[in-house]
């Protein structure tokens, strides 16, 4: 049985939002103390980063200790007492701090932002360390139906507020933020030159090319090779994301492995992505695998979420079937990450492009 819970991130980047959005329905599931590991809350954790991470390439270092931790011994000194008999709650873990739970026999379950971001509004993307925990995430997902139902909606909005001169056949290009955690290959960031025969040759299957970049960071190496190598470059657009998947005239996206990649199936698009997707999903119905995130809308910030999480490893209050009224974007708010989504789903209609 544990004795408190934790809530984690990646120790080497900050991150206390899941904490504060949490920590009181976690108390009222388990009765348990709860506590949140980060380097602003460890001082000599803070304090043995700011002498090995140069100020100039912090980033760089970030990449290159996302994958394994180099100095393991000064984590086990420092951070492992804080999580040892504890059941963690992660947020985004790396693949290091996910490794270091297991081989301590330390439960977790790791919570993300879900790559599905058309609906009314965001989701968690799911994982649990024990079987257990993984039936009952399985109990609570999003159903797939919904999914498909919103997006026949979005398309039928998009594509009445909007026109478009593009080719059929065209293929839509996405960059991403080149810094995310998602960009990590190996030690280093991703870079679209290693790849440039592939790119290009994707490029030539279809009529024409266009270059979307991420509404918060302009500059990736993927539209940067596809600029260079591709000889049907139409342009370049800012156009809204799902304004883009509805167009009929695009047939495909080719991404690193942006959330996209999930979203343009259901709009019927084909996907080419250069890396691996980030997560695998499960469904309701599918049978739970260790590797699996379940789709979860806001049931998260319940105490019967954490009731049904925490059961195999605590005792825990009775379930009260409260839930939070339903409140459009009530996450998108919270985390104030509206980007591709605003302006297709707000009570004012986008002028027509």
């Amino acid at each position: 049985m544990i004795h408190g819970v934790t809530v984690i991130g990646d120790p080497l980047r900050p991150t206390v939002w899941l904490f504060n959005a949490v920590k009181r329905q976690v108390a009222l599931a388990s009765g348990l103390p709860a506590g949140v590991v980060s380097a602003r809350h460890l001082p000599e954790w803070r304090a043995l980063l700011e002498a090995e991470r140069p100020r100039e390439d912090s980033v760089l270092f970030w990449a290159a200790r996302y994958q394994t931790l180099a100095d393991r011994a000064a984590f086990d000194r420092i951070i492992l007492p804080h999580l040892r008999d504890r059941f963690c709650i992660g947020y985004e873990l790396p693949p290091y701090l996910t490794a270091i739970l297991d081989d301590s026999g330390i439960p977790f379950i790791d919570l993300r932002i879900h790559p599905l971001r058309f609906l009314d509004d965001l989701l968690f993307a799911a994982r649990a360390s024990d079987a257990g925990t993984r039936e009952a995430l399985l109990g609570m997902a999003m159903p797939e139906a919904e999914v498909i139902a919103t997006a026949g909606l979005r398309e039928a909005m998009c594509q009445m507020i909007s026109a478009t001169s593009l080719p059929d056949d065209t293929l839509l290009v996405l960059g991403q933020r080149p810094m995310d955690s998602t960009q990590i290959q190996g030690d280093r960031f991703f870079d679209a030159m290693d790849q440039a025969d592939r790119i290009a040759a994707l490029c030539a299957r279809h009529r024409g090319v266009v270059l979307k970049p991420h509404p918060q960071e302009r500059e990736h190496s993927l539209l940067a090779v596809t600029a260079g190598v591709a000889g049907n470059i139409l342009g370049v657009t800012q156009d809204k994301l799902y304004r883009l998947l509805a167009t009929p005239e695009i047939a495909a996206v080719l991404t690193v492995n942006s959330s996209a990649a999930y979203e343009a199936p259901y709009f019927g698009k084909a996907v080419y992505h250069l890396e691996p997707l980030p997560v695998q999903l499960a469904g309701r119905g599918d049978s739970p695998a260790e590797n699996q995130h379940v789709s979860i809308d806001d049931r998260v910030l319940t105490a019967d979420f954490w009731r049904a999480v925490l059961s195999p490893h605590a005792a825990i209050s009775r379930m009260d079937g409260v839930r939070l009224a339903p409140k459009p974007n009530r996450l998108r708010i919270a985390l104030d990450s509206f980007w591709n989504f605003q302006e297709i789903d707000t009570d004012r209609i986008p002028a027509r492009r």
